[in-house]
Parts: structure tokens; C-alpha cells; sequence
């Protein structure tokens, strides 16, 4: 439950009379052609395909036998996470600490805005390129913000010395 408390005064009787321009972004702007990369690639960690696979673990938690896990695995619209197989188009809002981000592409096509982010939303197998500049040292969580994803293996840890 939630309590909200308002007033009818308003909060001032007139528009401010500052300045409404905001300061500079002191964020360092990127130089994608300058760039050292790394791939990071989810895949529901332990319990992704190959692991699914070895363990003889549909999504639904039964066991199948030889080439039958195989079928199971082929599939265009399934991903796994926890276990558990997922269809169609479950979204998946990647998180990055310490840092902020422009995405430069999705699935190779350029994007329009480039816009500042921590958070991109990623459809599964969706391949995401960003660019942003590791000034900010230390260890990184990078994951998925769907906890049970996260859970799941949807989760890591960058490293910046």
C-alpha cells in the first residue's frame, strides 16, 4: 500500500527564472574507432543449451532421452534461464554498473540516437554492440535486471584496471 500526500497550492506561482539549459554531459565521449573489444554473451549460464543437454532437462523439468533433447534444442524462439525454457519475444533489460554507455548497433544495423544509457532492453539472441569509455576502475556487474535471469546465469562481472 502506498500513501501519497499532495496539496492543491501549487509548488510556485510562476515558471522558475533560471536558466532551464542543463550543464555539459561530463561523461567522456567514446571514440568507437579507437576501441578494444570483448564479447560477453548470456546464455542462461550453466543451465544454457549445451549444459541442458548433458543434463537431459526439457523446460518443462522432464527428463528425454537421446536424439529427442537434441529436437528440443533446435528451435529458433527458445532460450533457457534457470532451467526453465522460455518462447517468443521476452525481453531482457541489461544492466551496467559504473559506467554509462552509447549503443552503436543492434544485430549490425546502426542505431539512429546513440543515446546514453546503463540499461539497454535486449530481445533473446539479439546481439547488441556498445561503446564506452573504462575510466572508472574496478569490478562491474553486467546483467540481466530480471532477477530470476540473473539467477539463472544472466550475470557478469567486468574488470577495469
Amino acid at each position: 500500500m502506498i500513501d501519497l500526500a499532495y496539496s492543491d497550492e501549487p509548488l510556485r506561482a510562476a515558471p522558475p527564472n533560471w536558466s532551464l539549459k542543463l550543464p555539459v554531459n561530463p561523461v567522456p565521449e567514446p571514440d568507437p574507432t579507437n576501441v578494444r573489444g570483448h564479447e560477453v554473451t548470456f546464455t542462461g549460464g550453466m543451465m544454457g543449451g549445451l549444459a541442458m543437454r548433458e543434463m537431459g532437462i526439457t523446460g518443462e523439468g522432464h527428463t528425454m532421452r537421446g536424439d529427442d533433447r537434441m529436437g528440443m534444442m533446435q528451435g529458433d524462439d527458445i532460450w533457457f534461464v534457470n532451467g526453465v525454457a522460455a518462447t517468443g519475444h521476452v525481453l531482457n533489460p541489461i544492466h551496467m554498473h559504473g559506467h554509462s554507455f552509447r549503443v552503436l548497433s543492434r544485430n549490425g544495423q546502426p542505431t539512429m540516437h546513440r543515446e546514453w544509457q546503463d540499461t539497454v532492453l535486449m530481445s533473446p539472441r539479439e546481439r547488441v554492440e556498445i561503446v564506452f569509455v573504462a575510466d572508472n576502475s574496478g569490478d562491474w556487474m553486467f546483467h540481466c535486471h530480471v532477477l530470476e535471469h540473473q539467477a539463472g546465469g544472466m550475470i557478469r562481472v567486468i574488470r577495469v584496471a
